[in-house]
This record gives C-alpha cells, structure tokens and sequence, in this order.
C-alpha cells in the first residue's frame, strides 16, 4: 500500500502540511515541491519589517532547512509540478522525475492580478509577492520620488507607509473607499484618516485610463559631433492618467488589485475549478485523494454561509492542520474554524475575527482616543465579525465568541 504524500506548493500552507503530518507520526514519505529557488518562507513581512529593513532574509525563513531534512520531509527546491496523473496517482515536475502519491495536497497559493491599462509593460511598475518582488522595489524606492499605488487593499497601504519615507504618496482606489471588500466604512474612515496624517494621499473613486512614460533621454554626442542615439534603457512609468485627464506623477507604480488563484494544475487534471479549486467541507477536491489548501482552495465557509476563497496566514495554516489531522484520522470531517485576519499600518494594528460581507450592518462600540477602535458585523441580527484597530484584547474575546462549535480536533 502506498503511503507517499506529495505536497504541491511550499509557502505556509504547504509547509504547514508538510511538518504536521511528520509531527503527527506519518509513516510514509513526504514531498514538498516549491517553485521558487529557495528554502520556505513567510510573505506578510515583505510588506512591513523586510521593506523597511528591520528584517532579514533569514528572518523570513519559516523553518531551518536542515528540519526538513532531520524530519524526512523530501524538498524539491526549485521544481514545478508539470501535471498531475489521477489514474496513476503520480505528479510530474519539471524536472523529469515522477511522485507517486497515496493523497495529494495542493497549496499552489494565489498570483498578483496583473494590470491591463496602456503601459502596463513600462518599467518602474511592481506587485510585492516574493523575496525578489520586495528587493527590487526596496531598491527603487531608495531613488525617493512620487510612488503611486493603484489598489487600496491590505497589502498596498501597508506598503504606503514605508513609501512615505522616501517622498510623496497617493493611493487610488476605485471604489467608493478603500478596503471595501473586507471592512464597515467606519474602521476603513479611520485608517484612511490615519494615512492622511502622516501624509499618505488617498484618491477613492479614480479612474484610472492608463499609465503615461517618461521623456527618452538621448545619449551624449560620440567623439567627432556624431548625431546623438536613444538611450537603450527601458522605457519608465512617469505617471498615472485618470478619466479626467489628471495626470498623478509617479517616479514608480505600485500596483496591487486583487489576486487569483492559482488553479491551472488542478484544472488540466480534470479537478472541479471556478474562483479557486473548489473542495467540499473536509477540503477534498473532486478527487477523493486531492486535497486543496490555502489561498487556491475555494472552500464552504462556515462563518460566510458561502463558497469562498480567503487568503490569510491563518486560513493557510489551519486548513493545512486540518487536513493533516483528516490524513491522519483525528478530524472531524468540516472545517469550521473563525477565520482571522491582521494588518499593520505603522501605528495602527488592524484585526479582524470572522467573515463579514459588504451589505452587512456596522455597530461602533468602541472609539477612542489613539485610534482604538471596535465595529461590529452583523448580519440577521447577530454579529458575524468584530473589527478592531489597536484593541487585542476585543479581538481575542471575537475570536472566542464567534467560534462555531463542531470545529476539528487538534
């Protein structure tokens, strides 16, 4: 009998996996296989301490390699699963070689929505995913100059306040306000206040035409008064233009709008796809052998009354345990933790417990001085989500209030 598990994906959720599944006694073999060449590490802190330099590569690291290795768990560094064989239970990497697998989980994450407006291919415009992501901005912003960013979710104004160090900032945001998708007006109002105290430009509502480019600079006269040639160097954003015919001045772009799932795999192995690979209450794909976690898995909320992909830390690592603790038969069979989530945006520490959607009502409970703030979520009369700015000890007493009872054993 084979008991051979093959991970696909090495960020937390499938590092996760990986670790629980050996800490839990599995007997057979354990593959990781991770696309980027280097050993696992956690991404919320690009955005916050690596960008701004208090942190360090190996700050980021989620495990010391040599534990994968005293663990028996089979990294393959720098590998891409090609395709995935349900008849033969096998997955192909790049590489050549084939994994057999008695359950396969796939934690293959979620990619940057890319931007689709004229000048999308100049120069100057970044997403912050990975390592190399946050490197190559960190260095353009060491330049100083206008930084734009086209997105207010989580991500961009987290980076808004590193950005505001090295010269002027504007965040455009589309919708009416920002954070629209996840948080009441109220909490948004406020952390949109606190940007604008330390000087970060917030434009909800923008529409944004397309990206104007910089003036090419020829290059000096060669020897003799040859005539001048163009400068070989890549053409660079010089700003965004809006519907109005506005033109903001940005020396770079940061561009953060979304991100979508990375099912590609999942979907040409015949696997039930549509927003995310979609899997039942144990987080089974339709393969009873494939399981899908983490910011791909388009999953039945028990919070959201819905069908939903999260992407959070908390999402990856508990759906991980979960379906570790199902491989090893000590779950119950639905997944039913609170989703949780966090944000820090220089002195403001924003949590969130439970799922809300945007129609749902807003009940302040809490204002006050510093920028404490409690909102509550609700929904049919009871209160679906508490969101809190620099107020823990609200959060964690949400979080515990909120749980629904039937949740898996640990």
């Amino acid at each position: 009998m084979r008991t051979d598990i093959v991970i696909i994906g090495a960020g937390q959720a499938g590092l996760t996996a990986a670790t629980t599944l050996r800490g839990r006694g599995w007997p057979g073999a354990i593959h990781l296989v991770g696309d980027e060449d280097r050993d696992p590490y956690q991404r919320p802190p690009l955005s916050k301490g690596y960008l701004h330099g208090s942190e360090t590569r190996d700050d980021l690291l989620l495990c010391a390699p040599e534990a994968l290795v005293r663990d028996g768990i089979t990294f393959h560094r720098g590998r891409t699963a090609t395709r995935i064989d349900r008849a033969s239970q096998t997955v192909q990497l790049d590489s050549g070689a084939s994994l057999e697998y008695e359950a396969l989980i796939l934690a293959t994450g979620s990619t940057p929505r890319r931007l689709t407006l004229p000048g999308n291919d100049l120069a100057g415009i970044h997403s912050v995913r990975t390592v190399d992501d946050c490197d190559a901005l960190r260095a353009d912003l060491a330049r100083g100059g206008d930084t734009v960013f086209i997105g207010g979710g989580f991500l961009n104004l987290e980076v808004a306040i590193e950005a505001i160090r090295h010269g002027a900032v504007t965040v455009l945001e589309m919708a009416p306000q920002v954070l629209g998708r996840v948080l009441s007006r109220e909490a948004a109002a406020a952390l949109a206040e606190y940007h604008a105290q330390i000087g970060v430009r917030i434009t909800c509502g923008a529409q944004i035409v397309g990206l104007t480019v910089a003036d090419e600079e020829p290059e000096a006269p060669g020897a003799g008064g040859a005539a001048p040639r163009v400068a070989a160097s890549p053409r660079r954003v010089a700003g965004v233009q809006l519907a109005d015919g506005t033109v903001v001045p940005a020396e770079r772009v940061v561009v953060s709008i979304g991100a979508e799932p990375r099912d590609e795999l999942a979907r040409a192995a015949g696997l039930d796809t549509g927003g995310g690979i979609v899997v039942d209450a144990s987080l089974r794909t339709s393969d009873d052998r494939i399981f899908a976690i983490g910011d791909c898995a388009q999953f039945p909320s028990a919070h959201a009354g819905a069908q939903m992909r999260v992407e959070s830390v908390q999402n990856a690592t508990d759906h991980a345990r979960f379906v570790a603790a199902q491989l090893m038969e000590e779950a119950a069979c639905s997944y039913r933790d609170v989703p949780w989530f966090w944000s820090t945006q220089g002195e403001r520490r924003l949590q969130i417990a439970g799922i809300s959607q945007p129609g749902d009502a807003a009940r302040v409970v809490m204002a006050e001085e510093g920028g404490k703030l409690v909102v509550e979520r609700i929904r049919d009369g009871e209160v679906v989500a508490v969101e809190t700015i620099n107020a823990p000890g609200p959060h964690m007493r949400a979080r515990r209030e909120l749980t629904v009872e039937g949740n898996q054993a640990r």
